[in-house]
This record gives C-alpha cells, sequence and structure tokens, in this order.
C-alpha cells in the first residue's frame, strides 16, 4: 500500500447500531424487515444507514437466500467494437432481459473454444443461472450443469436435452428465403462457403440445399466450399476453386457476414463486379453489412434472442419448467447492394 493511502472500511450493522443508539439486532430486524418495532425507532435506523451508506453484502446476503441474483453467461468472445458480428447485441439484449427482473450478468472470462471447460466453474455458487452461447467441448456438458441444479438456456444449439430451455433462430426458412430471392433473379448456379461446425451452420447448410432442390435447381457438391478457417488464403483458395469450375456460380451465399465480407473482399480485390458479375449474400445483418452499398443478409434478432433468454433463465429460477422456455425466433431477408441478375455466364472467369 502507498504511504498514505485513504483505507476505507465498509459500514456494518454495529456502526449503525451504535450511531442510532439501538442493539445490532435491532438493525437487523428493520433492515431485513423482521420483528416489530415503533415508526420512530424504525424511522432513526434507516436515516442513519443512509447517512453512513450502508449497503448490505451481498456474499452474506446470498448465503442466507441462497441467491446471488446474477447470471452467468458462457458466451464466444465478444468484440464490443466489432462491426461483423452481432454478439454486442446479444449481450445488449441479456442485458436487458435480466434488468427485468433485477438479475446482473457475470460474463465468463473462459472462453468456449479455449480447450475443456470444467463443469465446476458453473457449480461454485456464484451465480443463479447460466446462459450459453455453443462452443467447444462445453456443449456435451450442458446436461450436467441443468443436472446439478442450475437453470441453464441454452442459444443456437437446437433441441437440447431435458432440462434445458434454448432460444434459437429459423435459420432454414432464412436461407429458403435468399435462395428464392437470387432464383427469382435469375441465378441458377448457387455457390455456399460455410463451416458446419455448430448447429447455425449445419442448419443454414441444410435450408441451402433444400433451397435448391425446391428450385429444381443445380445441387452439384462442387458448388459447395467448406470454410475450415477464415484467412485470407484460405477464402482466396475456395473463390479460386469455384470460379475455376466449368460451369462456375454466379452467386455465392455465405454462412455468415464475416465470411461473405471476406468473399467480398477478394472478389473486388480481382476486379469482379459485385452484383454485375458475383452475387454475394450473407446471414446475421451484423453492423457492418449495412455501411455503403450494404451486404444482402439474412437479418438475425440477436438483441431480441439474448433478451429471450434473460426472461427464460429468470422464470426457471422462479420454478418455471424448462420445457416452457424454449423458442424459435424467425429472421428476415434484407436486400441490399450485393445481389443482381446475373450477367453472361464465363464473364468473370476471364477476369479471375
Amino acid at each position: 500500500m502507498l504511504p498514505g493511502a485513504l483505507v476505507r472500511r465498509r459500514t456494518t450493522i454495529a456502526d449503525i447500531a451504535q450511531q442510532a443508539g439501538v442493539s445490532v439486532g435491532t438493525v437487523s430486524n428493520v433492515l431485513n424487515s423482521k420483528g416489530r418495532h415503533s415508526q420512530s425507532t424504525r424511522q432513526r435506523v434507516l436515516d442513519v444507514a443512509a447517512s453512513l451508506n450502508y449497503a448490505p453484502n451481498a456474499l452474506i446476503r446470498s448465503l442466507q437466500t441462497g441467491r446471488t441474483n446474477a447470471v452467468g453467461v458462457f458466451s464466444w468472445r465478444v468484440q464490443p467494437l466489432s462491426l461483423a458480428d452481432t454478439g454486442a447485441a446479444l449481450l445488449s439484449g441479456i442485458a436487458a432481459g435480466l434488468a427485468e427482473s433485477r438479475y446482473d450478468v457475470l460474463l465468463y472470462s473462459v472462453h468456449p473454444h479455449e480447450g475443456e471447460v470444467p463443469v465446476s466453474l458453473f457449480l461454485d455458487g456464484r451465480v443463479d443461472g447460466l446462459i450459453a452461447v455453443p462452443g467447444g467441448s462445453f456443449d456435451d456438458d450442458l446436461s450436467a450443469v441443468s443436472r446439478a441444479g442450475v437453470p441453464t438456456v441454452a442459444l443456437y444449439q437446437g433441441t437440447p436435452t431435458d432440462g434445458i430451455a434454448a432460444v434459437n433462430i429459423d435459420n432454414v426458412s432464412g436461407v429458403l428465403a435468399a435462395i428464392d430471392h437470387l432464383a427469382e433473379l435469375g441465378h441458377t448456379r448457387i455457390a455456399a462457403y460455410t463451416p458446419v461446425y455448430n448447429f447455425d451452420f449445419e442448419q443454414r447448410l441444410k435450408g441451402y440445399r433444400m433451397g435448391l432442390g425446391r428450385r429444381g435447381l443445380s445441387a452439384d457438391p462442387a458448388l459447395y466450399a467448406p470454410a475450415v478457417l477464415n484467412s485470407p488464403a484460405q477464402v482466396a483458395s475456395s473463390v479460386d476453386r469455384l470460379l475455376g469450375l466449368p460451369d462456375p456460380p454466379t452467386a455465392v451465399l455465405a454462412g455468415n457476414d464475416g465470411l461473405a465480407l471476406a468473399v467480398l473482399e477478394e472478389l473486388t480485390r480481382r476486379g469482379i463486379e459485385v452484383p454485375g458479375d458475383v452475387s454475394v449474400v450473407g446471414f446475421d445483418d451484423a453492423p457492418i453489412a449495412s455501411l455503403g452499398p450494404g451486404l444482402t443478409t439474412v437479418r438475425q434478432p440477436a438483441e431480441e434472442v439474448g433478451r429471450t433468454a434473460g426472461r427464460f433463465v429468470t422464470a426457471m429460477i422462479d420454478g418455471a419448467r424448462p420445457d416452457d422456455c424454449r423458442a424459435l425466433l424467425p429472421v428476415d431477408l434484407v436486400v441490399r447492394g450485393t445481389t443482381g441478375p446475373p450477367h453472361l455466364r464465363g464473364r468473370h472467369c476471364a477476369r479471375a
């Protein structure tokens, strides 16, 4: 400690009792609305507590009540200033949903993709409930957390096991709308560029294949480019392969906006016009999607996902059944400047 540093001591109920001229037990009873006391005694205790800026010790209160009034959030790493994802909107919604019931947010610093996460991390009494975004090996441990009595809500993870609430978005209908949009513009060769390492991406690829079949379009396996890493070299390699096909695509449907913008950047670098030569569609409607001419994308209600999760977890803490706390939220296609009718086939190949 630095010399002369000011040491601040928390006000205790003993301090209040001494200044109010009553017993510690009387102060405790008044602050907890217990026992019978005259109105003048009660008011004197409250006035002294206010003048001393007294606040009850949250740790002691949680031991007494069995609740912390906090909900843990285990999420992918959030970049508050990032324009390419919806993480900030999701957290904002969670905070808003919990605030309705006066719960606080405890954001766990361990990232889902950073190796094994011990279940005990969520069972040490710091939180009354858990909201979990998919990632890493933790997905398989949600049921263990729920069985231990911690109300748990899984986001973007499909239908969970019994005892776990869920909030999902309608990925399939969103991609079907995107395929319909491209088909109505005249596109018949539509590529998909997406990973499949979680439920959402799997559902988006499912919607892509369903959409092609519903429109009677080619389901050529060569039109699917798996996005293993979102790196410039990997994006360039995938674009090379797609544009090098004997019958190349005139549109690319990406698994999310970040991937769509990476494809867009690579096409622009090659002098390929979007949407003149190739149309590009994303998914999420991240903040960056609306900048400039704008990215055509499927808008997911990230903030509403978070808000619904906050409401569900607090309802479960109060006794609601997990089966009654499950939601599938709708999505919307947002048409902007990266989609248009296809030009003469092969025009972009000459530039690649």
